[in-house]
């Protein structure tokens, strides 16, 4: 799909406003001077605007695929917003259920270490949880 804007219109855009490309696609100019990149639907009723980037970090290209498929998602009835933040959450719960408790302990203890008074405390923690705790959660 083809916007209104291009390059060289966006490049040249320093008033502060909203510049539609088409498709729910903005241009966001703010009274600083900064441009991001909004994708603006409604929901239930309801006006939404999700942010997509600053102009400096998202190639436009990318944005105007981005608001594609966000108007597909809103065409099947799911809010966009909160299909990325379910996504979120999911990566992050994945990254989670990669860290053993075992390797999460030993971070812990190599990061405590430090402030223990001496080496005999450190290994009554590490004993104490590889024989009590370990065998229940530790992996």
């Amino acid at each position: 799909m083809g916007g209104k804007l291009n390059a060289l219109k966006v490049s040249r855009t320093k008033k502060p406003g909203y510049y539609g490309d088409g498709g729910g696609l903005w241009l966001q100019v703010s009274s600083g001077g900064t441009q991001s990149l909004v994708f603006r639907f409604t929901m239930n009723g309801r006006s939404r605007e999700m942010g997509l980037g600053s102009l400096n970090t998202v190639p436009f290209a990318l944005a105007r695929e981005t608001s594609r498929d966000c108007r597909l998602l809103t065409r099947a009835g799911i809010d966009p917003i909160e299909n990325r933040r379910e996504k979120v959450a999911k990566d992050i719960l994945e990254v989670a259920k990669a860290v053993t408790f075992d390797a999460c302990a030993e971070k812990y203890i190599y990061a405590h270490e430090p402030g223990w008074r001496n080496q005999k405390h450190v290994a009554q923690w590490r004993n104490t949880l590889k024989n009590y705790v370990s065998p229940v959660v530790g992996s």
